[in-house]
């Protein structure tokens, strides 16, 4: 024993540390990217990258070190050679394609590729009958600006020493690069076939990043960043887009090939093909895909977007999968994808992201109890609680002496004042909220101070708690005055969060405010900018509100979210009325109390969610259909109320795939008010009298054109990416990477008798909203996104309805910033 101690001693001594090299082509001297450099002693190989350089930091001074690329012969050194040979230059092979004629009838290149279309689907994860693996992602980003020749040129000298070059391929050169953050994921996906589910699990999670604050949401990010997806699958889903893969079943719509080159291998024939999209701005890949005889089956994939389609902000994207020769077909050994986050036009900051994903663990026929799969995603509890002996335990490789330098350089860049400053400013405008302190926020921001005819000027303070202050329990308010009504407001939440991963909560609230009728004046769960945007100049028909609710809700199954609430509100109208025309236009605009009850039901499958501390919201799309389903019941007599009044309202909203067309979204929602209520509980549509597009209203309706009490809404907007897109196919549109839109919104509803309104009760005013007629209304709209990557213009035709007083044509803008 003391002699093999000594033996492994020597062993130890002897590896002096990192071995690094170049592996380059023999002929031309060309730097070679992706060769698996496998060391016999490890479990899985590294990659040279953009360079050539590889960095061995885990080997035996007795192992072999084999280099081994497509296309070129294997080499294997010792690892005593290797120290002594950092360049290594790889032979290409000597090969020739077999006679092949060529006739007018087929592409021999279309052959394989049918084969390979033909038996994919035996090479999904997800068809086989049981199937676990694990992957290991490594996620970084960094901003990029000018040359490394110059890093001072383009960046703050403050930052320059935090400064690192990166080598694009596309550019050819150098490029300054600033880090700011770096990821590692680890988590265990599982499929089952019978009956058909799947279920990812987040076991650890490490972030290091400029700015970041909130780790466990970064988090979950980061976890839908690392989304395993396969080539295999008809269309590959990223960045809220359907690439069509280059073995997809509609491969002869969108894909040109040529059969370059075919090579022998241990394993078998390989081809080598080039892929050509059809149309440069399909959503399509171009590049190189290497395919076995016999199996079809992908043994390599070099992949890039062309220039030329429209993703905004996103450019550059490549992508490289290889599969393990021993098992080509099921899992690439590794996936890698590089892009760039482009700014805003006329800025050169770009924000480059690389990841790569080791899979490893494989293992079939070992099925999961269906109780398994009730939770879809799942996240540790000690996710976010590992040490560094875990990660060098589940690294493939250690982190290389760059990446360890990465994290150092982060941590120096957060703590410099600017940083934080901007860091707050961002949280502002994408969360409302500004940080006090760590216990409390202040907000929303947008609502501190608004003006209106009814309250003047309106002065508010309100905050929020955070996890700090208590990780279950949540408060949030408000209190404000208005100079002219010269009177207080003021919002109390108290809600309690029992359990967030099957969300489960219960609470309460009091408020006394004044708004529009029909207008939820609880802006606690809606946008603080489209709340404080009702408030401003003229309100239609405001009421004063003073309101107590109380509610629970538990999400049953995962997807499945059943609220019930029980509220008691008093409504006093604000407006100065005129001479009644009747005692029931009286009670419909005059004050009343009520007391009633909602159910409501939400239900959504295979959908990822973001779980924050006061809220759970979806972070991914899906082509699943989303459900609503409310009704609400009002009982007379209960707490003093005057109405005894019963409604109900549904919702149906869903992204459909339309393949060569692009795809659409469509929005059903109907409801309906089955007694007779006050102008308050009436259903009125949402109108639109400013110049941005309202996907969820009517753009050419305005405000308090129509109230209802049975209406049926649909709104379709369809987005032509496709094959048979207009702009793919007229020259002069090809260059600008527009997106043609086009869509519409018809609502039917009808006002009964019993709700229906003779007079406003106001002096001098005639009434500003009517009931449906038998003609719906109707608007149609055609437009283009993708503008200067940010904006989509609609111009919007109102084809019924032309006494309204509003135009019947207008042009609308909206903010895209989806890809």
């Amino acid at each position: 024993m003391l002699l093999l101690f000594f033996l492994n001693a020597l062993l130890v001594l002897a590896q002096k540390g990192p071995l690094e090299g170049r592996v380059v082509e023999a002929e031309s001297g060309k730097p070679l990217e992706y060769v698996t450099v496998h060391v016999a002693s490890a479990k899985v190989p590294v990659f040279t990258d953009a360079n050539g350089k590889f960095i061995l930091l885990r080997y035996q001074p007795t192992d072999t070190v084999t280099f081994t690329l497509l296309g070129f012969a294997p080499l294997a050194l010792p690892v005593k050679v290797l120290a002594e040979t950092p360049v290594i230059r790889l032979v290409r092979q000597s090969y020739s394609l077999q006679e092949v004629v060529v006739r007018p009838k087929e592409n021999p290149a279309y052959r394989i590729v049918r084969s390979a279309a033909r038996n994919k689907h035996l090479y999904l994860p997800e068809n086989q009958e049981a199937i676990q693996f694990g992957t290991y992602t490594l996620l970084k980003g960094s901003i990029l600006e000018g040359e490394a020749h110059d890093k001072r040129k383009s960046f703050s000298k403050r930052y320059a020493p935090y400064l690192d070059s990166l080598s694009l391929k596309k550019a050819g050169t150098k490029t300054a690069s600033l880090p700011i953050f770096q990821a590692e994921t680890v988590k265990e996906t599982y499929f089952s076939r019978f009956p058909r589910k799947s279920k990812e699990i987040l076991k650890a999670s490490k972030t290091v990043g400029v700015g970041i604050e909130r780790e466990s949401q970064v988090a979950q990010l980061l976890n839908a960043q690392a989304e395993h997806f396969s080539l295999y699958q008809n269309w590959v889903r990223m960045f809220d887009k359907d690439f069509v893969s280059p073995v997809a079943n509609q491969w002869s719509s969108y894909y040109d090939y040529t059969l370059e080159d075919s090579l022998e291998t241990p394993q078998g024939k390989v081809y080598r093909l080039k892929v050509h999209p059809k149309r440069a701005q399909d959503l399509a890949f171009e590049g190189t895909i290497w395919i076995s005889d016999g199996s079809f089956a992908l043994r390599r994939a070099e992949l890039k977007v062309n220039p030329a389609v429209a993703l905004n902000f996103v450019a550059g994207l490549q992508i490289t999968q290889a599969w393990d020769d021993q098992q080509p077909s099921l899992l690439p050994i590794f996936s890698e994808r590089k892009f760039q986050l482009t700014g805003l036009p006329g800025t050169e900051v770009r924000l480059f992201i690389e990841s790569r994903t080791t899979y490893t663990g494989l293992a079939l026929d070992q099925p999961k109890p269906a109780a398994f799969f009730d939770m879809t995603h799942q996240i540790h509890d000690s996710a976010l609680t590992h040490q560094e002996q875990y990660w060098q335990r589940v690294r493939p490789q250690e982190l290389s002496l760059e990446d360890q330098k990465r994290v150092q350089s982060i941590a120096q860049i957060n703590k410099l004042p600017e940083i934080r400053g901007t860091v707050k400013l961002v949280r502002v405008m994408m969360e409302g909220h500004l940080p006090l302190n760590e216990k409390v926020e202040w907000g929303p921001v947008l609502g501190t101070y608004v003006y209106n005819e009814v309250e003047g000027h309106r002065l508010q303070v309100g905050g929020r708690t955070t996890a700090q202050f208590h990780p279950n329990w949540i408060v949030n308010g408000y209190l404000a005055y208005g100079t002219k009504d010269a009177s207080f407001k003021s919002l109390l939440n108290l809600r309690y969060v029992i359990d967030r991963h099957r969300w489960t909560e219960w609470g309460g609230s009091y408020l006394q405010d004044v708004g529009p009728a029909t207008l939820d004046l609880d802006n606690s769960q809606v946008s603080s900018l489209f709340f404080s945007a009702f408030r401003w100049g003229n309100m239609s028909y405001p009421y004063q509100q003073e309101r107590l609710q109380l509610w629970a809700e538990r999400e049953w199954i995962p997807g499945l979210r059943q609220r019930v609430t029980v509220r008691r509100a008093n409504y006093v109208p604000s407006f100065a009325p005129g001479a009644w025309s009747s005692a029931r236009d009286q009670k419909t605009f005059g004050r009343f109390q009520t007391t009633d009850i909602t159910l409501a039901f939400r239900y959504t499958a295979d959908q990822k969610m973001l779980i924050r501390h006061h809220e759970k919201i979806p972070i991914s799309t899906s082509t699943a259909p989303l459900f609503g389903l409310h009704l609400t019941a009002g009982i007379k007599g209960v707490m003093d109320s005057d109405f005894s009044y019963q409604q109900v309202g549904v919702s149906l909203e869903q992204r459909v795939r339309a393949g060569i067309f692009g795809y659409a979204r469509y929005y059903l929602k109907a409801g309906k008010t089955f007694t007779r209520v006050p102008l308050p509980l009436l259903q009125v549509p949402l109108g639109n009298q400013t110049p941005f597009f309202v996907m969820e209203g009517f753009n050419l309706m305005p405000f308090f054109s129509f109230a209802t009490d049975e209406f049926a809404s649909l709104r379709y907007d369809h987005h032509f990416e496709g094959a048979f897109s207009l702009t793919n196919r007229l020259p002069l549109l090809k260059k600008t990477k527009l997106i043609l839109v086009a869509g519409g919104a018809v609502l039917y509803g009808h006002l009964s008798e019993k709700n229906w309104i003779a007079s406003t009760g106001l002096a001098g005013e005639t009434p500003r909203f009517q009931g449906l007629g038998k003609n719906p209304y109707a608007e149609v709209n055609v437009g283009f996104k993708n503008i200067y990557q940010l904006l989509r213009v609609d111009l919007v035709h109102r084809l019924t309805y032309q006494d309204l007083e509003a135009p019947r044509w207008g042009v609308c803008v909206s903010v895209a910033v989806n890809p």
